[in-house]
């Protein structure tokens, strides 16, 4: 991503930078857990057209259950994550409307959750002077933490135990964002 925004051009300059965004994650794969998404990222643009820095998100996720045999497989309650990310992000032109392409990496810090990653491209579209509007469409892959099904307690009955297993989830989002 550097070197190819090493070739391009955007319209800020050096110097502090900051993006909040709003988003929805449509939940793909085993686990289709769809979340709303509200982030925020504050840094430094090294050059017009590349910016480096860090942020925080909120991310809300309703309660998911896998069913089998009359029991639940998986589940996980409904929860907010926390996931703290650096961010790096490459734009493309010197005009009101240009492409970018964004990278989001890093941890989630709550619900003994795992590893978070995003990467985005979108259009922004300047407003006054170094703000813009942007919308993005991406992939995000997250490890969270379900209680899954363990075993059962004995042979005669339906009674089982339950342990908590970092599950992969997949989703693709979209964002809009507003940058300051």
């Amino acid at each position: 991503m550097i070197m190819v925004s090493a070739g391009c051009f955007a319209q800020s300059s050096k110097g502090y930078h900051g993006f909040a965004d709003l988003g929805y994650t449509i939940g793909v794969g085993d686990y289709d857990l769809g979340r709303f998404e509200i982030s925020t990222t504050h840094g430094y643009q090294v050059n017009p057209y590349f910016f480096v820095g860090g942020g925080v998100g909120f991310h809300f996720m309703q309660s998911y259950k896998t069913k089998g045999m009359d029991i639940s497989l998986d589940e996980r309650d409904s929860k907010v994550s926390i996931p703290l990310f650096a961010d790096f992000r490459g734009t493309f032109t010197k005009r009101k409307f240009a492409p970018f392409v964004d990278l989001k990496l890093g941890y989630f810090v709550t619900n003994n959750d795992g590893f978070y990653g995003n990467i985005s491209a979108g259009c922004r579209m300047l407003t006054k002077g170094s703000q813009a509007i942007s919308l993005s469409i991406g992939y995000t892959y997250e490890k969270l933490e379900f209680e899954t099904f363990d075993r059962f307690t004995s042979s005669t009955s339906m009674n089982y135990t339950r342990s908590p297993r970092k599950l992969d989830c997949e989703g693709i989002s979209i964002k809009l964002g507003y940058e300051f």
